[in-house]
């Protein structure tokens, strides 16, 4: 499983492709609320009814049905209080991405096997590889943690730094270009050390 540090990060970089709200306490109220929607699947570790071992090893937080439950929550909450046309695309699309990219990255981890399609069937999937680690049991004295965020990190940041820059349309200078070459070329290196990683 990816660590909360990498779920946020990918809430963050959803968030800031678009902006679909103009006031600052809007925008922070609704990046708390992306980053809350793409960490929700781990409730499993916190509420006994939903952990896996109540069933059968399942983590069906993790089913795409359940990590889109409170992105369609959200969408009818905003119909409800009258958001329409491009805010409500944008803030969709954003709830929908935080939602999905919950399973997406566990899924890149290639440990825990997901029941992706549940409820509607029982079938799971796991990537016979992995170019993330997986998140290390946190305690301060866990080398493993702080190695495997490193790793995590090291994958995500650069990639989501491109994606970021590459989305605002900037007119990127050749300088701008040798960096964003330099952060795809770092990203790569991790996933590659992540790749090689006993699972």
């Amino acid at each position: 499983m990816s660590s909360f540090l990498g779920h946020t990060l990918a809430a963050i970089t959803i968030h800031s492709i678009a902006k679909p709200y103009n006031s600052k306490p809007h925008l922070r109220v609704w990046l708390g609320w992306l980053v809350l929607i793409a960490c929700a699947p781990d409730i499993d570790y916190i509420i006994p009814i939903f952990h896996p071992s109540s069933h059968q090893g399942m983590r069906i937080t993790h089913s795409i049905f359940s990590s889109l439950l409170l992105p369609l929550f959200t969408i009818g909450i905003l119909l409800l209080v009258g958001v329409r046309g491009q805010t409500l695309k944008t803030s969709s699309l954003q709830v929908i991405l935080a939602g999905l990219s919950h399973p997406v990255m566990d899924l890149l981890v290639g440990v825990t096997p997901l029941p992706l399609l549940y409820p509607w069937n029982l079938q799971m999937f796991k990537l016979p590889f992995g170019i993330l680690p997986s998140a290390g049991r946190i305690k301060l004295n866990n080398y493993l943690f702080y190695k495997n965020l490193f790793i995590e990190m090291g994958v995500i940041a650069p990639l989501f730094f491109f994606v970021f820059i590459k989305s605002k349309g900037y007119e990127v200078l050749e300088k701008q270009k040798i960096i964003l070459m330099v952060m795809l070329f770092l990203s790569a290196y991790f996933m590659l050390w992540a790749f090689n990683l006993s699972r």
